[in-house]
């Protein structure tokens, strides 16, 4: 009987000491499995926006007159955080087609602008107090163009193109209005170093084509070649879209060979932004981490 009573305390000591380390096992399970790297989702966060505004357009190749009028334009915005350091970097794709029309003073003469550039940037930012952000970087890119002067002769067209290494910088800010997330932001693209097309003051395409190639191409930087491109702009995050609002200054200017080039435009723009911005409160994946680049 003593050796029954025996056993069935000892049979009771094994069983609390396996339950205790049983739920000691499961605890470190636990605790390794917290302590996996959780994969990490980067969605692109595309914006695509239309473009109206007025603009004005100096070119004394073609004229010596100041050109004014209207420009619209479409954009596109590719953004994705990298996976080497999603946090911190940033990769953008920019791109654009514009379109102008503008008269001279006295309405006689009229004159058409058509362009497009492309920019691929990368962006280190910083995640400050008060939900605002800082972001500085820089793009490679070209812009390419054709003003056109239907009423000149000899020199009825004026061709654009340069290659660009550009500044970025930006800073944003997160808020709400009542219940909707909203991210303010303001942006601006500089380019530094370039190397851009102009022709001699005089020198028709013609001569170029029959091989007059000397001196046609430059180096630009800010004294010889400024221009400047930003976007203050307002994304209202629905949820499964947003919507963007804002105004974007952009000017395109050359002073070299005694040619003069300065334009110049203001418009409003208003864009989608497909699957949104991730703002809006949902429930986390235990799965996978999505990291945002616009915020």
């Amino acid at each position: 009987m003593r050796h029954l009573l025996n056993l069935k305390y000892a049979s009771a000591v094994l069983i609390a000491v396996f339950a205790i380390i049983s739920a000691r096992a499961n605890e470190l399970c636990d605790t390794v499995i917290s302590d996996k790297k959780m994969p990490v989702e980067l969605p692109v966060t595309s914006v695509y926006a239309l473009e109206f505004g007025g603009a004005s357009v100096i070119d004394t190749y073609l004229s010596p007159l100041k050109y004014t009028g209207s420009t619209t334009a479409v954009s596109g915005l590719w953004r994705k955080a990298m996976p080497f350091d999603p946090q911190r970097w940033v990769m953008d794709f920019d791109a654009d087609l514009r379109f102008a029309t503008v008269t001279n003073p006295s309405k006689l003469s009229s004159e058409l602008l058509l362009s497009a550039g492309f920019d691929w940037g990368m962006n280190r930012r910083w995640k400050l107090p008060y939900d605002i952000q800082l972001s500085a970087g820089a793009s490679a890119g070209f812009d390419a163009g054709i003003i056109y002067n239907p009423k000149n002769g000899n020199n009825p067209a004026s061709a654009k193109f340069s290659l660009d290494l550009s500044l970025q910088a930006a800073i944003s800010k997160r808020l709400t209005l009542g219940r909707l997330p909203v991210v303010i932001s303001d942006r601006v693209s500089l380019p530094t170093l370039s190397a851009f097309f102009s022709p001699h003051f005089g020198e028709s395409y013609y001569e170029i084509y029959l091989g007059n190639h000397a001196g046609i191409a430059h180096c630009g930087w800010w004294g010889n070649h400024f221009c400047i491109d930003n976007l203050l702009a307002a994304d209202l995050d629905f949820g499964k879209t947003a919507m963007r609002v804002g105004y974007r200054f952009n000017v395109r200017s050359s002073y070299v060979c005694d040619l003069n080039t300065q334009i110049v435009s203001h418009a409003f723009v208003i864009g989608i932004i497909p699957h949104g911005l991730g703002l809006k409160k949902s429930k986390p994946s235990p799965i996978t981490q999505r990291i945002y680049a616009i915020y």
